[in-house]
């Protein structure tokens, strides 16, 4: 995994922007893509990698596990590890996480009120 400059004119915006308001800070957590189906996914008890990746169809394991390590890190969901053969790992929503599925679902309310639902499909090039 490449690591990210510290230095580059995107980290110093993002870091800029972070400073100027929390919301920006939100907004790059639950803005990428599967994480806001992934929280939603383990409130409803779909626990296990196995289940969240037969629940999401067309994602990879590389970014299910990405995904999973960085909801992990931002303490929204929790990991368990069960040292058993085979090895059983199992997330939960932490109450943090619990509080954001809420606003979420208030988004989505709110976004069904006010954007319009078009499917638009990019012509392709032959």
């Amino acid at each position: 995994m490449s690591k990210k400059k510290l230095n580059s004119t995107n980290t110093l915006n993002e870091y800029y922007l972070d400073e100027r308001c929390t919301l920006n800070k939100v907004v790059r957590i639950i803005g990428k893509r599967w994480v806001s189906e992934i929280l939603v996914l383990i409130k409803q008890d779909v626990t296990r990698f196995s289940g969240l990746k037969e629940c999401l169809s067309g994602i990879s394991d590389n970014v299910l596990s990405k995904v999973l390590n960085e909801l992990v890190a931002e303490k929204l969901i929790e990991k368990e590890v069960f040292k058993e053969i085979p090895l059983r790992v199992e997330y939960s929503i932490t109450e943090s996480g619990q509080e954001l599925v809420k606003v979420l679902h208030e988004l989505c309310n709110w976004g069904k009120l006010h954007i319009p639902y078009e499917i638009r499909i990019q012509p392709t090039t032959s």
